[in-house]
């Protein structure tokens, strides 16, 4: 128990350093592709954390999971503020926060069973074929948005 806690402890200061790492990207990428990225790079960490033999690993991955995350996180909801024509962009962001509340609400209830039956990396592999899902509809259907206006991005 008390290692846990400590490798939690250890992975958390990447909630705040994904934060900041993510101004500097955001202002410099395409946020279409900073986006596919972190999802890509989210799901590999969480996998590479599942196997991790490790205790140094595990603190390693665990931290850039949270990294990564807190980077998805805010790339995320800028992006979803540009792709919405500005008479419904209030009400569709907030759908979809509410949704992913709803979704992360209802999460531990799929994965818990799924890690008690079948352990870490089956269920980090379920999370990774999500992310998978979620990339690809982001590459095919999210429209380039940096440096572009709203009436470009969505012409609505």
């Amino acid at each position: 128990m008390a290692s846990s806690l400590l490798f939690t402890a250890l992975s958390f200061p990447g909630y705040p350093i994904g934060s900041l790492l993510s101004t500097p990207l955001v202002a410099r990428f395409e946020r279409k592709f900073l986006l596919i990225g972190s999802i890509v790079a989210l799901g590999l960490s969480g996998l590479a954390f599942s196997v991790s033999g490790s205790d140094l690993l595990i603190v390693v991955f665990g931290f850039l999971t949270t990294m990564i995350s807190n980077v998805f996180s805010n790339v995320f909801h800028i992006y979803q503020a540009e792709i919405f024509p500005t008479a419904l962009r209030a009400t569709a962001v907030g759908w979809t926060y509410s949704l992913s509340r709803i979704s992360s609400g209802a999460l531990p209830f799929v994965l818990l069973p799924v890690l008690d039956e079948h352990g870490a990396t089956p269920m980090f592999i379920a999370v990774a074929v999500v992310l998978a899902i979620i990339a690809t509809a982001v590459a095919v259907l999210g429209p380039r948005t940096t440096r572009r206006s709203l009436a470009e991005i969505n012409p609505v």
